[in-house]
């Protein structure tokens, strides 16, 4: 598992200024139906890191930027560690003044690292279904660039299939805690009963109408959707029986609504402390939640200072989660039970790989041998009918296969428990006089070459 690498920061190393600007930089937004144009600038930039190291994929959300990639097998650690420095330099190439808010793994924590991200053990909301199908959907932009091999290739379906056992054998996702939910609890707790009051999506994304939905069924009943594209806006306000408008008429609808979320993700804020203070002397009052889950921000920060408004974006909605989080964290337990489970069998699979090459080449010479005598002692038999040839070879593979057991069986053992299997695997291959090919070579064997 020594070839596997993550370099990135998240919610936990970098505040929101930086992930806002790297997700920018990067041209890798959380939604993956970009522009062609951005798509492209992302393709570029992987095709860049995996001319570097071989492969690459780069995962993008609203609270991390993380490139994975894998570096060639045959390096020796001083090698490898100025291949991730230069990885690394060209990750933060476009902001670097980020590096100091990075992180850098490799081999097992590496591993461990991905299968918790993708199990939303890492997530700032513990448990949240979105960062499954969003490390999908970067699994998918990077076979599409071309930059996913044989690493990569291996450890993300596996990384899959844990975040479904945990899905399925947790109760990590049904206490309420997503960033809709979570949306949903703060209208409650301003507005209580959440009939009558409206609800303004500015943003028409997949975000905007899971929150919209969560909205819906905690009550909410009158909806206002505003979007860059009237035509996607149109789509969403049919389906939640809401009306439809351009994202030039915001500051004259901002009268109305009770709560309005912000998920547009503009390069510019949508909504500036100026024109809300306007808006609110036209409410007389009125209090007005605003909730800006978007990456870039779409709500000016001074906005939270304004009278009467109430503002959480993505990094103060933590404390709003930290409220939630009890029974999450009770069975993030048994979840981390399963990644460190899924660790070890990884780790054995991994240390048993380093002797298949070995073992191979034991069976070769000792089935090799054994064909030889066959060859040599048949014609000294006399005329043979086919069952008295089938028994004499059927002889010499039992043969081998009884000798050659107990060393496979060791070889196994010992480089799955370490220690000695080193030294055990050096005194066969002397014993035996044999020439082993390079271990890279046996990654067919190994589901879990990384």
């Amino acid at each position: 598992m020594n070839r596997l690498f993550v370099i990135g920061l998240s919610h936990r190393t970098a505040p929101i200024e930086i992930r806002e600007a790297m997700v920018d930089a990067h041209a890798a937004g959380p939604d993956p139906a970009q522009t062609p144009s951005r798509n492209g600038e992302l393709r570029q930039r992987l095709q860049s890191a995996a001319a570097l190291c071989g492969e690459a994929m780069m995962l993008s959300t609203c609270n991390r930027v993380e490139l994975y990639g894998a570096l060639p097998h045959s390096l020796e650690t001083r090698e490898a560690g100025e291949l991730l420095t230069r990885v690394e330099e060209l990750f933060v190439e476009p902001l670097p003044q980020a590096r100091k808010h990075l992180y850098r793994l490799e081999g097992e924590p590496a591993l461990s690292h991905l299968f918790r991200v993708a199990s939303s053990l890492d997530s700032m909301v513990l448990g949240e279904p979105q960062i499954l199908g969003q490390v999908k959907a970067a699994y998918r932009e990077a076979r599409s660039a071309g930059t996913v091999g044989s690493v990569l290739g291996a450890v993300l379906p596996r990384a899959f299939a844990i975040a479904k056992r945990v899905r399925s054998e947790t109760t990590i996702g049904e206490s309420p805690a997503s960033v809709a939910s979570v949306a949903v609890d703060l209208a409650r707790q301003i507005f209580g009963n959440l009939a009558g009051h409206p609800v303004m999506l500015v943003g028409a994304g997949k975000m905007a109408e899971l929150c919209a939905r969560h909205l819906y069924e905690a009550g909410a009943n009158q909806f206002i959707v505003v979007n860059r594209t009237v035509s996607r806006a149109e789509e969403l306000a049919a389906r939640l029986g809401g009306s439809a408008h351009a994202l030039s008429e915001l500051e004259g609808l901002l009268a109305r609504p009770a709560v309005v979320l912000f998920s547009a993700g503009a390069p510019e804020p949508l909504l500036r402390a100026e024109m809300l203070a306007r808006a609110m002397k036209a409410r007389r009052g009125r209090w007005l939640l605003l909730i800006d889950i978007a990456v870039p921000r779409d709500v000016e920060p001074n906005c939270g200072k304004l009278d009467n408004v109430y503002l959480y974006d993505i990094d103060a909605l933590s404390e709003v989660v930290a409220s939630n989080l009890g029974e999450r964290q009770r069975a993030a337990v048994a979840a981390e039970a399963i990644v460190q489970a899924e660790m070890q069998r990884a780790a054995q699979r991994a240390a048993s790989a380093d002797v298949v090459p070995l073992i191979r080449a034991l069976r070769e010479r000792a089935q090799g041998i054994a064909e030889a005598e066959v060859a040599r002692v048949l014609p000294r038999l006399g005329p043979l009918g086919d069952r008295e040839r089938a028994l004499v070879t059927g002889l010499a593979d039992a043969v081998v296969n009884k000798l050659l057991h107990g060393p496979m069986t060791a070889l196994r053992r010992g480089a799955a428990e370490g220690g000695g299997g080193g030294d055990l695997a050096e005194a066969v291959r002397r014993l035996w006089s044999l020439q082993v090919e390079d271990p890279e070579a046996a990654d067919s064997d190994d589901g879990e070459s990384s």
